[in-house]
């Protein structure tokens, strides 16, 4: 063999070696520790704590305001003993061991470490407090809260919520909507332009939460969104979250039938 062929044989042999070492670091499987750095650094005890309380007690005006605020005191106590923090956060663990590689996880990870994403999780958590001016425009905060999945579960646990609670006290006569014609139909579209309300405000509290980013940590946080590792992060923690405000929403109802009707009836 001709000594250029040699040195052509050997350098194919080591380019393909690099590629196929390359291939298998890409596709590693994470760690326990790996997916645990991601879960404290993304801030999921506020996201978990968010999910607890889905409706704000005090309120002055709003989708709850014709609900007294111990009743919401009430649901969201009702949501936080439904849930279960440590089964949720170990289905998300299991789901980012199965869906992301070692190295997305580290990605996640260091967005989240950087300080666009510190500053991300800081409004997400309340550490840090909302300017009052937005820096942001509507569409810039939508596309954050869209692609990242932000408030989604949230918003459909207070959905359910508020539904369940609407239901009970209608039937339970809490509004005395038993004296008033057509009862039934004042208490749907009483229901429905709460519910109505609440989705706006669902919305605007998200958008709330983000519109003090800069437009540079903005676009850092959905450049990192689009990205691979972005992308299955956000899908399955918003998956997970999901799909645990509707378990609990499925077993609201007994549990706020006994409380919400007990308060009805002491009034």
């Amino acid at each position: 063999m001709k000594r250029s062929s040699f040195i052509s044989a050997i350098a194919l042999i080591s380019v393909t070696a690099l590629g196929l070492l390359s291939t298998g670091c890409s596709t590693m499987p994470g760690s326990d520790s790996n997916v645990d750095a991601v879960l404290t650094a993304s801030g999921l005890d506020a996201q978990l704590t968010r999910l607890q309380q889905p409706f704000p007690v005090g309120k002055t005006k709003g989708p709850t305001l014709l609900i007294p605020d111990e009743w919401l005191a009430v649901v969201n106590t009702t949501v936080a003993e439904t849930l279960k923090p440590e089964a949720i956060r170990q289905d998300l663990r299991t789901v980012l061991l199965r869906d992301l590689s070692a190295r997305e996880l580290t990605s996640v990870q260091h967005f989240f470490e950087s300080d666009a994403g510190k500053h991300v999780v800081a409004l997400e958590s309340g550490e840090q407090a909302v300017l009052s001016a937005n820096r942001l425009t509507d569409s810039a905060l939508e596309e954050i809260v869209h692609t990242t999945g932000t408030g989604k579960a949230v918003g459909l646990l207070a959905e359910r919520a508020l539904n369940e609670a609407v239901d009970i006290a209608i039937k339970h006569q809490c509004f005395g909507l038993d004296k008033v014609p057509f009862a039934g139909l004042l208490g749907g579209v009483m229901k429905k332009t709460q519910l109505g309300m609440l989705r706006d405000g669902v919305n605007a509290s998200m958008y709330g939460r983000y519109a003090s980013l800069s437009e540079k940590d903005a676009d850092a946080y959905l450049a990192f969104a689009k990205t691979a590792a972005g992308s299955k992060f956000f899908n399955a923690r918003t998956s997970v979250l999901t799909r645990y405000a509707g378990l609990a929403g499925d077993s609201l109802s007994g549990k706020l039938t006994d409380a919400v009707s007990a308060m009805c009836n002491s009034k």
